[in-house]
């Protein structure tokens, strides 16, 4: 038995030794196509661009489900979409990715995800755990994003979830109080906690953010994409919270939904609350009318409004048609 014990203990070892041999030989193949022209970086023919870059308050880009893995070219598609922000020439003040970092969980991809952040060059970096980051040891890559994120913000958080405030707005991040295959559990400290921070983030008027990796049930399509894909059991709790507030904006990930009709609900039309879908970036997507990999959102906050845009970062080009305008309440 003690035997079998120290062989299991040996395997995330064994496996990031693999993915490590794995990985070098992507690069070395990776340099090949690059210098044959096979594949290119993103497009500079449409740069990001602001609706009013004067009077803008806040500028912010949203991703979800990276799924880094250093058995493909998505590490490189992910430096991509990092090399397209930079192309645009704004001084963004904070990248959100709502879980699912690595696809794998193993520490290979997670050097692979700190190196491409790093060359990001935006001040201010949220980072909330998903499912594949946390579902096979759930204390080892939560503490591990947890100080990755103290790293990247200068704080000192000690749990999955917390709060962060840039040029006066809140960003609440939310993560699983405990390890589940799929959904999440939300403490009720957790639900206390999102509570007592909207209350004071909203006080004044101003939006404030909530970022979970997984949805809220209902919303986005479900069940019927995907029966098990939302928050789970505490999800009306958390819902009844949002709602009690004004001009609160809850963003997920998780679904692989794309980008469509379903990226928005509306869940409280008088007080301004709003879920929206953030689109995978490491993996095609399943559902809507952009489907590739590489999608995520940017979005602006000005004094009366909050503007979405969706965009297909890892090839530089804007997603025609897919501009929201949501006026404060």
């Amino acid at each position: 038995m003690n035997q079998a014990v120290a062989v299991i203990k040996e395997i995330p070892a064994i496996l990031n030794q693999v993915l490590a041999i794995l990985n070098t030989f992507m690069e070395m193949v990776l340099s090949v196509l690059l210098a044959f022209g096979v594949i290119s970086g993103p497009s500079t023919d449409e740069p990001i661009t602001l609706k009013d870059a004067e009077n803008v308050n806040l500028a912010v880009v949203a991703l979800a489900d990276t799924h880094i893995r250093p058995t493909g070219i998505n590490p490189y598609n992910f430096d991509c979409g990092i090399e397209d922000i930079k192309n645009s020439g704004i001084d963004f003040d904070a990248l959100l990715i709502a879980g699912d970092l690595s696809e794998l969980g193993d520490d290979v991809s997670y050097e692979l995800m700190w190196d491409s952040l790093n060359k990001a060059e935006i001040e201010n970096i949220l980072l909330a755990t998903g499912n594949h980051d946390i579902r096979v040891v759930y204390d080892l890559r939560t503490e591990q994003i947890i100080d990755k994120t103290n790293s990247f913000l200068g704080t000192e958080i000690d749990k999955p979830y917390y709060s962060y405030d840039i040029k006066g707005y809140t960003f609440i991040v939310m993560g699983s109080d405990k390890q589940l295959l799929e959904k999440a559990f939300i403490s009720d400290e957790q639900l206390t906690f999102i509570d007592s921070e909207l209350e004071r983030a909203t006080k004044d008027g101003k939006p404030a953010f909530v970022m979970c990796h997984q949805p809220l049930e209902n919303t986005h399509g479900l069940p019927e994409v995907w029966k098990n894909g939302g928050i789970g059991e505490q999800s009306d709790k958390v819902r009844e919270i949002l709602e009690k507030y004004k001009n609160v904006f809850f963003l997920n990930g998780h679904l692989h939904d794309g980008v469509y009709e379903n990226s928005l609900e509306i869940l409280n039309e008088e007080n301004g609350v709003y879920s929206v879908n953030l689109p995978a970036y490491g993996r095609e997507n399943d559902y809507g009318e952009f489907l590739q990999s590489g999608l995520g959102t940017y979005f602006e906050v000005y004094d009366d409004e909050v503007v979405f845009t969706a965009r297909d970062f890892r090839a530089g080009k804007a997603l025609e048609g897919y501009t929201m305008s949501f006026t404060l309440k």
